[in-house]
């Protein structure tokens, strides 16, 4: 299992431009390679889709799913399920 700043590197992104890519800032992608805080749902998923790689995959994500609740499957930020 590779780290975020791993999956970062091999889609040749910097920091500032998956934090763009993902719609959060640029501090959250610096704090969450740094170990520091803990993800939202939300934030794991968009940056999870950011990198095109299941949120599993990604060290710092499975941890905290596994911290949150043990949720192995992030649903799509796109997805209305309140219908």
């Amino acid at each position: 299992m590779k780290t975020l700043r791993e999956w970062r590197a091999l889609r040749l992104l910097s920091t500032k431009a998956l934090a763009a890519k993902a719609g959060v800032s640029n501090k959250t992608i610096v704090e969450l390679e740094n170990g520091r805080g803990l993800p939202i749902f939300r934030t794991i998923a968009r940056i999870s889709a950011a990198l095109d790689v299941p949120p599993g995959e990604i060290a710092e994500f499975a941890a905290a799913i596994a911290t949150r609740g043990g949720v192995t499957d992030v649903p799509d930020i796109g997805t209305d399920t309140s219908k």
